[in-house]
Order: C-alpha cells, then sequence, then structure tokens
C-alpha cells in the first residue's frame, strides 16, 4: 500500500510517501544510519541492521520517502503489531514525520481488522512522543522496560429496524471461570440494536479489549449480558465464543455484534 501526504516543514509544504522499501532505499537508509553512528546521535538503531534488512527482505519494511529530495527520511518495521522500530532521520526529527508513520500504521492495522497496537519504548525518551501517538504506556514492576499499547475504534452502522437493546460486554482474568467473585479487567457498553427476529444484536461501535500486556490473567474469560441476560460466559478463544461473535486479533479480542 503506498500513500501520499502534503506535510509542512520548516514553512514548506511538502510531499511524503509511504510505502515499501526499494534495494536504494534500503542502501540510503544504511548510509545515514552509519552517518549517525559516526556522529553518536542518540537512538540510532543500526545495531539492529541484521532485522532491518531481513524485513526488507519479507517486504515488511516501510519507509517515508521526501519526494523534493527523493530520500528515505524514515522507516518502520513491525506496523505497530509487535516489536519493532521507529526511526526518522536525524535532522528531520520533531518535525512531525513520525506521526505520519504512526498514522499509516494505524490505516494498516484496521484494514486488517487488528485492533490493538503494541510497542517497546526504546530508547525511553521516546515515551513522551508514544504517549502524544495515544499510547497506554506501562513498566514492569521496578519501573523499567517500559512498553505501551493502544486500542484503536471502529464504528459501525446499525440497523434501522429492530429493538434497543442493553449490551455489556466484560472481559475477566481467567479465574473467573471458577470463582464468583472476580472483577472484570474491562467493561464495555455500547449502543445496541436487537434484530427484529432476536438472533442478532448489533453494536454501535466494535468492543475491543486487549490482551498483549495483562499475562496475569491468563486466558481471559469474557461475559456478555443482553438485556440483563447471560448470552456467554467462558474463555474467549473458545469456538461457542466464535460462534457468538468473538473475533481474535493478534493482540487482543473484538466483537461486533452478538449471535443470541
Amino acid at each position: 500500500m503506498t500513500k501520499s501526504e502534503v506535510h509542512e516543514v520548516d514553512g514548506i509544504f511538502r510531499r511524503f510517501v509511504i510505502r515499501t522499501s526499494t534495494n536504494e532505499d534500503l542502501r540510503q537508509i544504511y548510509e545515514w544510519l552509519q552517518e549517525e553512528e559516526r556522529l553518536e546521535v542518540h537512538g540510532n538503531f543500526l545495531c539492529n541492521w541484521n532485522l532491518t534488512e531481513r524485513c526488507h527482505q519479507e517486504s515488511q519494511l516501510l519507509v517515508l520517502i521526501d519526494e523534493l529530495e527523493c530520500i528515505p527520511v524514515a522507516y518502520q518495521w513491525g506496523q505497530l503489531l509487535q516489536s519493532g522500530i521507529l526511526q526518522v532521520r536525524y535532522g528531520w526529527r520533531g518535525k512531525g514525520l513520525g506521526r505520519l508513520v504512526v498514522q499509516h500504521c494505524v490505516e494498516l492495522a484496521l484494514e486488517q481488522d487488528e485492533m490493538v497496537l503494541r510497542i517497546e519504548c526504546k530508547p525511553s525518551s521516546s515515551v513522551p512522543f508514544w504517549k502524544a501517538m495515544g499510547f497506554t504506556i506501562v513498566t514492569d514492576e521496578d519501573g523499567y522496560n517500559p512498553k505501551g499499547f493502544r486500542v484503536l475504534s471502529k464504528q459501525l452502522v446499525l440497523p434501522l429496524q429492530g429493538s434497543v437493546a442493553e449490551v455489556t460486554v466484560s472481559m475477566f482474568p481467567e479465574i473467573r471461570k471458577w470463582q464468583d467473585d472476580v472483577l472484570p479487567v474491562a467493561s464495555i457498553t455500547p449502543k445496541a440494536v436487537l434484530c427484529e427476529d432476536g438472533k442478532e444484536v448489533y453494536l454501535s461501535e466494535r468492543a475491543v479489549f486487549a490482551t498483549s500486556f495483562l499475562p496475569a490473567i491468563g486466558d481471559p474469560v469474557i461475559e456478555i449480558l443482553v438485556n440483563g441476560s447471560l448470552v456467554y460466559r467462558d474463555k474467549a478463544k473458545y469456538e461457542d465464543a466464535r460462534n457468538r461473535g468473538v473475533h481474535s486479533c493478534r493482540n487482543g479480542f473484538y466483537i461486533d455484534s452478538v449471535a443470541m
């Protein structure tokens, strides 16, 4: 997927293209990474070059190209769905170019129904940037190794016919399967409509739950209540959950509608 953006840099409107890398892009990126290494530029990822090359070979390396100078000024791999890298060329930082790449990754994720993004904040000085991009930052118990996740949203179209329904979807730790006195990790109460035949409840917004940064919950349990009645309560990974409308994505799961 190639995308073109007009963006103001230092008072000049320039056109940038985001696309998959070419061999020439890779060569130029390596050259400026070497130069940054020589200048001891903070946040240089030349040390990960083998992985960057592999991403290029697998057509997974995104580059941001300044069309005026025909050079790559940023690159990204991991698509914000797994551990990866986002680096903006030194001298081009602080101009909003990282934001362009992040927004492109968001659009790609939505196209693929990947609803939860994840990142590692390395170096830790990148934390303010990721917070500005809408990521929730978490650390280990000692306050180190910051990581982040962002839950995306998607508005859905409700049917014109049917009755208003009260829906609550909750995610619990795995222990909820055996214990009643367990609080949910998260609950969502979207607007909803029960279709006329009573077989499906449609949500106004996709109900999304992030699981990547919650290892302590084990296999999450999902509970679906419709008009106060229990429709489903069991592990989200089960086939019966899929039959009810639970869809898995890489870093969580989501629901658009509930089969009654």
